[in-house]
């Protein structure tokens, strides 16, 4: 009888071990004909248009013709509100981080979204990157473009550092997105840094160059330094480059033409260093101490606390500072990881002179860090983290794991009650943040932005 036990204990564990092999033998089978078949990319540069023709034909240093405006305008997505709105309602998107689908952790992020789109209807939702994390990105994409199409919600879209890793190149996303009426995504243009540099122009009423009324600028700021001496976990991050910020200067002249005080927000996905400004600046505000690294940076640079104001939220995110690359030698260890931090990285462009030298940009939202929601005045300009809203970020469980004893991994990536908490210490809900810009004469470029946690929507129907 023992031997037969015996014997049938084998038969259920070779059919265990063998039923393993079998589904990671078909999971990498499948695996592996979707990235042979979407992770290719054209040999030339693709695009909308070619800059460099673009702007030899819309010279800023005249005056354009109707045509001219009109033509311009055609080169970007747009959208109609209503001629008479007081202001327009962009909700933003930051991280949902799309795995697998609707049998997963993803039908809480879904379920958030869903609510919070029929409660707020805004005009247009914007995701700052990092929609998805997963080895199937193409049915990720594909899973959230249909949500969003069957809302009939107008959405726009900028790469983050984790959309393109696996299966599915931006190439490939560029065409799926493409069939999608209500998704504003452009490539942009062919010859510069990134593949989502575009604008969405707002206009009240009817598409026409008088009618235009405010403007989205959306920026690709990378995935990771294209340098031997960086790795992954040294936690540094690409950057917004040069011919980016010379095609936004063109871009914002132009629609100067058109629109002489044209106001415009813009949208990327990793943080520029100004938000660590911030941060500082806020702590000498409220009388605590800050690195002495920082403070000569910016005693050096003339900032201080008069170039902020109205900051609030918190800088939760995990400084990391056992990596030896994490803000060089200049003390800004807090958890705020910007662009172009790798050690040596000197060739990327100032995007905050861009900004105060245009005068039209006077809003920044990013994402990237999920557990920081500041957000604040500085230097005139408002810098703001979106609230991220994916349940398949980090932390990922809502209660304790077991495998954070067994098998001894980091409680701040799989569990932690005071990782993510708010000014008050409370523990802090996904959510979505909302942003209201005034768009008619008496109030226009007045600016409300509020975080709205999960809690705040009540359950669908």
């Amino acid at each position: 009888m023992s031997k037969i036990k015996s014997r049938k204990r084998r038969i259920i564990a070779w059919s265990i071990l063998g039923g393993i092999l079998a589904f990671i033998l078909i999971f990498a089978a499948v695996y592996g004909i979707c990235w042979a078949v979407r992770s290719k990319s054209p040999a030339e540069p693709y695009g909308e248009y070619v800059f460099a023709e673009a702007r030899e034909e819309f010279k800023t240093d005249g005056a354009w013709t109707d045509e001219q405006k009109e033509s311009f305008l055609n080169m970007f997505p747009s959208l109609c509100i209503d001629r008479n709105a007081e202001s327009l309602k962009i909700m933003q998107i930051a991280d949902p981080q799309i795995k697998f689908g609707s049998w997963t952790r993803d039908r809480k992020t879904m379920d958030l979204l869903d609510r919070a789109i029929k409660a707020e209807q805004p005009d247009i939702c914007v995701v700052t990157g990092d929609l998805t994390l997963s080895v199937f990105t193409y049915d990720a994409f594909k899973y959230f473009a249909d949500f969003m199409e069957k809302r009939q919600q107008y959405w726009a879209f900028v790469y983050g550092n984790h959309d393109s890793q696996f299966d599915c190149s931006k190439h490939t996303i560029w065409k799926l997105l493409s069939n999608y009426k209500y998704c504003l995504f452009q490539r942009g243009a062919s010859d510069i840094y990134g593949e989502s540099n575009y604008i969405v122009n707002v206009f009240k009423g009817d598409k026409k160059a008088e009618n235009l009324s405010y403007s989205l600028v959306l920026m690709d700021s990378g995935m990771y330094p294209e340098a031997e001496n960086v790795a992954l976990t040294d936690w540094v991050y690409d950057w917004i480059h040069q011919n980016q910020m010379d095609w936004y200067e063109w871009a914002i002249t132009g629609l100067k033409k058109i629109k002489a005080d044209i106001q415009s927000s813009m949208y990327f996905h990793i943080p520029i260093k100004e938000f660590a400004n911030m941060y500082y600046l806020n702590e000498l505000s409220n009388h605590r101490e800050i690195p002495e690294q920082v403070a000569a940076a910016l005693n050096k640079d003339g900032i201080t606390t008069d170039f902020i104001r109205d900051v609030k939220g918190v800088v939760c995110e995990s400084d990391k500072k056992d990596s030896e690359y994490v803000y060089g030698d200049d003390g800004y260890t807090v958890g705020i990881f910007y662009q172009g931090n790798a050690e040596g990285v000197t060739d990327h462009p100032d995007v905050f002179e861009y900004i105060k030298k245009l005068n039209s940009t006077r809003a920044l939202f990013c994402g990237h860090d999920h557990v920081n929601n500041l957000k604040g005045y500085y230097d005139g300009v408002y810098l703001g983290y979106g609230l991220c809203c994916g349940y398949h970020t980090y932390p990922f469980f809502d209660k304790e794991f077991f495998l954070t004893k067994w098998l001894g991994l980091s409680d701040k990536v799989l569990y932690n009650a005071d990782l993510w908490k708010d000014e008050n210490g409370n523990k802090m809900e996904k959510g979505v943040t909302v942003i209201e810009v005034g768009v008619k004469a008496v109030n226009y470029g007045v600016l409300t932005v509020t975080d709205n946690f999960n809690s705040s929507y009540k359950t669908a129907k």
